[in-house]
């Protein structure tokens, strides 16, 4: 019997089609003798297959004719944007929505895990953790001559900080910090001034805008109580706003930009404006009062999971290539190294690699 189809039964034929390929494959494949020696396993035991197949013949199946249901309805197909099954994110971050904030240098997500540093001295302009009110710091940089190992402290520098955060609103957190000139003594060049001095304080205000950007304005360094710190009074105004690669909320990795205006350390390079004496000075030197003048700093960041990220800082003086790691998810302990690829003092020349040095930073958060 021969069965013509019509253009009117055509939406059927092809369900029928797709109803009667398992079968044609099942012949094509016994007649062919694909599976000669192969096996299957079923609920623990081997069988042989070769000695099933023998035994049945294609001629015995039987073909029954059956009729559509003509009022069943069409398969309703939904585009998905941007699927992606990458489980490799925490299930912390795994929900519809993620609130990023900062501790320190470091990001944070919704208050609760705190990932590795996005910069080195530019302080990001996210809404300060709600979770861990306190975080104390040390940064430092060596001090490396031509001839000298890459990887030697070289008569290094390094001064403390301690932030505490106490006040948190919706939407603002207010807080004060602590900076300390030497964490360290011993060295004739940067260790020479005793452990303690150069006591400085300082504040920070900031403002969430939305889950994934912010804004902040503080100061470190700020009033001195003694006349021996020389780490710049470090005024700033920043701005940061994060983005997921794939647009998708929590799904790695994140991208995050900072932008903004300081002083102090952080412009003490040749691009500078709006000097003034305002607070007795930019703070960088004890013997000389240098004006208080503003410059622009940025970093661009990459944070690859919630333990691991890079970033690329210009703070006024150096530019910056740098990865922090956070190694713990319960303790929020991270550790930041960056090389100076330039300096102002050569306008910003690329260096050799006689003429790299490198900057740390380590922070603890409770």
């Amino acid at each position: 019997m021969v069965y013509k189809i019509s253009l009117r039964y055509k939406k059927y034929s092809l369900v029928a089609l797709l109803s009667i390929l398992p079968l044609i494959a099942t012949n094509s494949i016994l007649s062919r003798s694909y599976i000669n020696k192969s096996t299957i396993k079923n609920n623990g035991e081997i069988k042989d297959v070769n000695n099933k197949l023998n035994d049945l013949e294609i001629s015995s199946i039987q073909w029954e004719k059956f009729e559509l249901n003509k009022s069943s309805s069409y398969v309703n197909w939904e585009k998905v944007d941007n699927y992606n099954n990458n489980d490799s994110n925490l299930d912390e971050i795994n929900s519809n929505k993620v609130e990023l904030n900062s501790l320190n240098r470091s990001i944070v997500f919704n208050n609760k895990i705190v990932g590795p540093d996005i910069s080195w001295l530019v302080p990001p302009g996210f809404k300060w953790s709600s979770k861990y009110k306190y975080d104390f710091s040390t940064r430092g940089h060596n001090r490396r001559s031509k001839g000298q190992p890459f990887l030697g402290w070289n008569g290094g520098d390094a001064v403390g900080q301690f932030y505490y955060q106490p006040i948190h609103l919706k939407d603002y957190s207010f807080g004060l910090n602590m900076g300390m000139r030497s964490v360290y003594s011993g060295s004739a060049i940067g260790g020479s001034s005793a452990i303690g001095e150069g006591l400085s304080l300082g504040f920070r205000i900031d403002k969430s805008f939305s889950d994934i950007s912010g804004f902040a304005i503080g100061g470190e360094q700020l009033i001195h109580f003694d006349g021996l710190t020389d780490t710049g009074r470090d005024l700033y105004i920043t701005f940061s706003k994060g983005w997921w690669s794939y647009n998708q909320e929590g799904l790695f990795p994140l991208n995050i930009a900072t932008f903004g205006f300081a002083t102090g350390k952080m412009a003490e390079g040749n691009v500078k404006g709006l000097c003034s004496d305002l607070f007795g000075g930019s703070g960088t030197e004890v013997k000389h009062q240098r004006s208080l003048c503003w410059s622009p700093v940025f970093t661009l960041s990459r944070v690859y999971n919630e333990k691991f990220s890079t970033f690329f800082e210009y703070n006024s003086k150096w530019f910056l290539l740098g990865t922090s790691v956070s190694p713990f998810q319960e303790i929020p302990l991270r550790g930041t190294f960056a090389i100076q690829l330039s300096d102002h003092i050569e306008n910003y020349k690329l260096n050799n690699f006689d003429d790299l040095k490198w900057v740390f930073r380590l922070s603890l958060g409770f």
